[in-house]
């Protein structure tokens, strides 16, 4: 199981990838690219239209998948600072701590 700081750190990762110019132009690219392939393609083309629009699938489930690590790291940021606040606390109330 990963731990928070991890959880963060992948979540940053996601983050700065999806906020990075060259890889949103890259994605716009190609997804347009294979979407006007699809489009065009001939109807007695089943495999080479389904390989395409699993192309474009593909794309948008990496898009997906990025952003629920930048989520997830978010969420962990959350649950570590509670984490923190919470020893502190009972650092300071005397709490003995295991």
């Amino acid at each position: 199981m990963e731990t928070l700081e991890q959880r963060i750190t992948q979540g940053e990762q996601a983050r700065q990838v999806l906020d990075n110019p060259a890889f949103a132009k890259a994605f716009a690219d190609i997804e347009q690219e294979h979407v006007e392939a699809w489009k065009n393609s001939p109807a007695r083309d089943p495999a080479g239209r389904e390989t395409l629009w699993m192309t474009v699938k593909l794309l948008h489930k990496l898009r997906s998948t990025l952003e629920a690590a930048m989520t997830d790291g978010r969420l962990a940021k959350v649950d570590l600072e509670h984490e923190q606040a919470m020893l502190a606390r009972e650092r300071a109330e005397g709490v003995v701590i295991r």
